[in-house]
């Protein structure tokens, strides 16, 4: 629990300013602020966390989910700004329970795995290529996956 509390009360509140500027193309590669609303306050939080990027679509993996509360407010699709290589996005996120959705968390963790294979060992898999392995890895997994808006002017 140590590691929470510095992440939390140190690094996040110096990467949180640091994402949104153009010091963001830098960390921006690997890490993403995601602002979302209480499911039941509606107050605005925000989250610091790595990412995978294919296209218009984010995932998140939310690693020892068990003792993290922030994506119980994604647990229904959600209008969420994110500032990915300081720049903001609006996006569409919702988390995924491998527990409840097998086939979604295993395709999300497939997805995110082929652009982060050194996450593996977050989700207790010696090597991404066994399909069966990320299958169960899955099971047990929590990601978020966000779809991005397109950009004004831009084609849906």
């Amino acid at each position: 629990m140590a590691g929470f509390w510095v992440t939390n009360r140190i690094a996040n509140p110096v990467l949180r300013p640091l994402l949104r500027t153009p010091a963001g193309r830098w960390l921006g590669r690997s890490l993403l602020l995601m602002r979302y609303s209480g499911r039941r306050t509606g107050r605005p939080h925000e989250v610091v966390v790595q990412y995978a990027r294919s296209g218009q679509t984010v995932w998140v993996l939310v690693g020892k989910a068990e003792d993290k509360t922030w994506w119980h407010n994604l647990r229904a699709p959600a209008d969420v700004d994110l500032w990915l290589a300081g720049e903001r996005h609006r996006a569409r996120a919702v988390a995924v329970v491998g527990a409840e959705e097998p086939a979604e968390a295993r395709r999300c963790l497939t997805a995110y795995l082929a652009r982060r294979p050194s996450a593996a060992r977050t989700v207790g898999l010696a090597s991404p290529a066994d399909p069966g392995a990320v299958g169960e890895a899955a099971a047990r997994a929590v990601l978020v996956r966000a779809d991005l808006a397109p950009a004004p002017g831009e084609a849906s």
